[in-house]
């Protein structure tokens, strides 16, 4: 509550300083146009909100994405956030401006939400705004802006807390569909994972409020809010859910995950030092963008900083909190870190044994996301209750200063002096003999880390004793205090966002300028284990900006749907089960019989970083700038076209064998899945002609001398629909991966239209759900106007 207006004024100003440090933080972003690019942001996330984008501008449902996987449901990939209510900025600004808008604003999100929630317990406001910075720039949040729809989703926990309590302590019809209202923009956000780990820690926060004598309700009052505030957001975002579902059950994830994928970026205990401790540099001088101190690869969380003020949070948190709190949260913190540690440990692996469900959150380390939430209540508690208490006894301040002192001090004089120690340990953990130049330069960053937290860590010291022993003006040291806390997240992480311009992608030189065809599809070859994108080798050694404009010069899927270019490739987390029957095919094939699959499979172009047997290929170019390598494939089917013979084979291997086959004519014979009921009677000559290309409709004119079957090389899938002359005819499938359908003699309109059943369904019930909610705020607001009245008139 706030009681008067100078509550009101100082609320206001603290707001308007987080934004402040929001704009400062991002400044590159407002000022010089740049948005971030690091891993998956360029070639997965950028295309994706592009086709969003652009399909929303033409008032368009963003149900199908044509170009990419050879066409693919959009907006059944929860990732897409299709309708997350921010991604209307996409209709407001241009493309990458949006994408600066939006980070700027979650990053808002993720403060106002810390700073409303941290007042709603009751802290001072100046924690509370170290709170929010904690939270925003911390290492875990800074990281996920390379997981957009993990970043998109995280941001939001502090909101979901606040309301979910706000609820607890008083029901009333209205705060419960706020509560609703901000699960439900959460759960659009794109990260289910995320969803369910947020809902964890609502769940905790509203027990610690109950244990803690809070004035909340029981806890079965706690299950029944989340569970009905979960049901009906549920509901309402079923029009999101019920085609998700859909492609779930036709993807991998509805099978179990092998192991070894489940156990990858699981989190290595020895990067937990970089709580307190920055034990890596970004260097955008290197392909990789980042240098580590000491050897291992880049976690999924690129940072997990906590600060320099954590070390003292944590301290007092051990000191002032009660023992029950301890051992409940210690106990959750350490459960929370197992899940993380993944593979490290053989629980995880003993969890999945006998509850295979856990492996739907791929990563182990994910479950950080728990523990840091867990670490950020830690350190606010203990500032809290140490800058509360009266510690103007120099016994008990001695008792809570000087441990910190002997740990920093000591520390530094130690470092500082013998800078060859640092040099001969550097060495040891790089399984060198002696220390080399690289050891020395990174026992030199080892140094200057070292110090820097020793310094800012006596600063901190400083700045809250003062203002304990109240030295000069409280509101100085507090405003000094901020400052300091705000410079070390910003030094630290800033550069974590890898700002780049997006010139690199409109306006870099590309291997192809501009498609042949508005139909052309683009392949990568990657090498010789396997045919999926997922990461690329070359022969230079650029710089991270070089890396990035390596990836959309070379048009890797799927960076050429900005400039109209055509994929096969799937790149996407569920991958449809045909994909995965086309990877284990050609990863056991030889280039030739590959080639011979790429063909009937309607692509135009193969890019590789290495020289390939030309077996059916032809070289257009060379760039020995990347270097990559241009081929055109020879013989290539079109998007559309007709055969007259046709195979019956539902195997995958054996209709992928066939196609492949030297015997097999692509252009003369198709292998369906079921008998087509025609019966050709003499050679077929037939055209067709594409009049409309659209996501959601293709129009095709198709004139035949006899009775044949009409190929469509795009992505056989449920929701489509086809018609013949304005009547609806069934839909084969085509070369396993794509639509066909029986056409007699004579000349023929065939449309292909996406008109799941899944996103009427989800319609429906979501557009119940919002009426029902409706009907309810209007009835109990008639309710209330009607007392309200007869209470006037009596």
């Amino acid at each position: 509550m706030l009681p008067n207006r100078y509550s009101w004024t100082r609320e206001g100003l603290s707001l308007l300083f987080l934004t402040t440090l929001v704009f400062w933080f991002g400044g590159e972003m407002i000022w010089d146009g740049k948005v971030p690019f690091f891993r998956d942001l360029g070639p997965y996330f950028y295309p994706m909100r592009f086709s969003l984008a652009e399909s929303l501008k033409i008032g368009e449902l963003p149900l199908w994405d044509r170009q990419v996987a050879a066409g693919f449901p959009l907006l059944a990939d929860f990732q897409s956030g299709a309708f997350y209510p921010p991604h209307v900025v996409f209709l407001l600004v241009s493309f990458f401006s949006a994408v600066a808008t939006m980070f700027l604003f979650h990053y808002l999100v993720a403060a106002t939400g810390c700073y409303f929630l941290c007042r709603h317990w009751g802290y001072p406001f100046y924690l509370s705004i170290i709170g929010a910075i904690l939270f925003t720039f911390g290492g875990v949040i800074v990281s996920l802006t390379n997981l957009l729809n993990h970043f998109q989703t995280a941001v939001w926990l502090p909101w979901v807390v606040l309301l979910a309590e706000r609820c607890l302590r008083s029901l009333s019809w209205r705060r419960f569909v706020a509560f609703v209202c901000v699960l439900l923009v959460q759960l659009l956000a794109g990260s289910p994972e995320f969803y369910v780990m947020s809902m964890a820690l609502v769940l905790l926060a509203s027990v610690r409020a109950k244990l803690s004598g809070a004035a909340v309700a029981s806890y079965s009052r706690i299950l029944l809010l989340l569970l009905g505030g979960n049901l009906l957001a549920a509901s309402l975002a079923m029009v999101q859910l019920a085609p998700t579902v859909e492609l779930f059950l036709h993807s991998r994830r509805s099978q179990v995950i092998p192991y070894s994928e489940a156990m990858d970026w699981s989190l290595n205990p020895a990067n937990l030092l970089n709580l307190v401790f920055l034990n890596k540099e970004v260097d955008t001088s290197i392909l990789a963008g980042m240098s580590f101190f000491f050897p291992g690869r880049a976690s999924l969380f690129l940072s997990y900083y906590l600060g320099a003020i954590s070390l003292f949070g944590a301290w007092f948190w051990a000191l002032y909190s009660s023992a029950k709190e301890r051992a409940i949260t210690l106990l959750l913190i350490a459960l929370t870190l197992i899940f993380a540690f993944g593979g490290y440990t053989p629980f995880y692996p003993w969890v999945l044994r006998y509850a295979p469900v856990f492996a739907l959150i791929r990563f182990p380390e994910k479950y950080f996301f728990l523990t840091y939430g867990l670490l950020w209540f830690v350190i606010l508690r203990g500032l809290v209750a140490f800058m509360g208490r009266d510690v103007s006894k120099p016994s008990r301040t001695s008792v809570v200063v000087f441990p910190v002192i002997l740990m920093l001090v000591p520390a530094l004089l130690l470092l500082t002096l013998n800078t060859e120690y640092v040099s001969q340990w550097v060495a040891s953990k790089a399984n060198s003999v002696s220390p080399s130049y690289q050891t020395i330069k990174v026992a030199a960053s080892v140094l200057l880390a070292v110090e820097r937290q020793v310094f800012l860590s006596i600063g901190i010291l400083i700045l809250i004793l003062a203002a304990k022993k109240r030295l000069a003006r409280t509101a100085l040291f507090q405003v000094l205090l901020v400052t300091v806390v705000f410079i070390d997240f910003d030094r630290a992480h800033r550069d974590y966002q890898y700002l780049l311009s997006p010139d690199l992608v409109n306006q870099g030189p590309r291997v192809i300028s501009r498609p042949e065809s508005d139909l052309a599809r683009v392949f990568y070859y990657p090498g010789r284990e396997t045919l999926h994108p997922a990461q690329y080798s070359v022969l230079a050694r650029p710089s991270f900006e070089g890396a990035i404009s390596l990836v959309y010069n070379n048009l890797l899927p799927n960076t050429g749907v900005f400039h109209g270019f055509h994929y096969f490739q799937e790149i996407d987390a569920f991958s449809r089960r045909p994909y995965l029957a086309f990877l284990n095919f050609t990863d056991r094939a030889d280039p030739e019989l590959r080639f011979r699959l790429l063909r009937a499979l309607n692509i135009n172009y193969v890019i590789s970083f290495r020289p390939l047997p030309e077996l059916g290929i032809t070289l257009i170019r060379h760039f020995p700038e990347y270097p990559s390598w241009l081929y055109r494939l020879d013989g290539t089917v079109p998007r559309t076209y007709v055969v007259s013979k046709s195979i019956v084979e539902s195997n995958p291997t054996q209709v992928l064998r066939r196609l492949a086959s030297p015997e097999f004519d692509r252009m003369q014979e198709v292998v369906l899945d079921q008998e087509p009921g025609i019966r050709p009677q003499r050679p077929l000559l037939a055209t067709t002609n594409i009049v409309r290309y659209g996501n959601r409709a293709v129009t095709i004119h198709a004139s035949l001398n006899d009775s044949g079957i009409l190929i469509l090389a795009d992505s056989y899938y449920p929701g489509w629909k086809a018609y013949v002359d304005g009547q609806e005819a069934s839909i084969l499938k085509a070369n396993y991966f794509f639509r066909g359908v029986a056409l007699p003699a004579g000349d023929h309109t065939v449309e292909f239209r996406y008109d799941p059943l899944s996103f009427k369904i989800g319609w429906v019930i979501s557009l119940l759900s919002l009426t029902a909610v409706g009907l309810v705020t209007l009835w109990r607001y008639l309710s209330r106007r009607e007392k309200a009245g007869v209470t006037a008139l009596a």
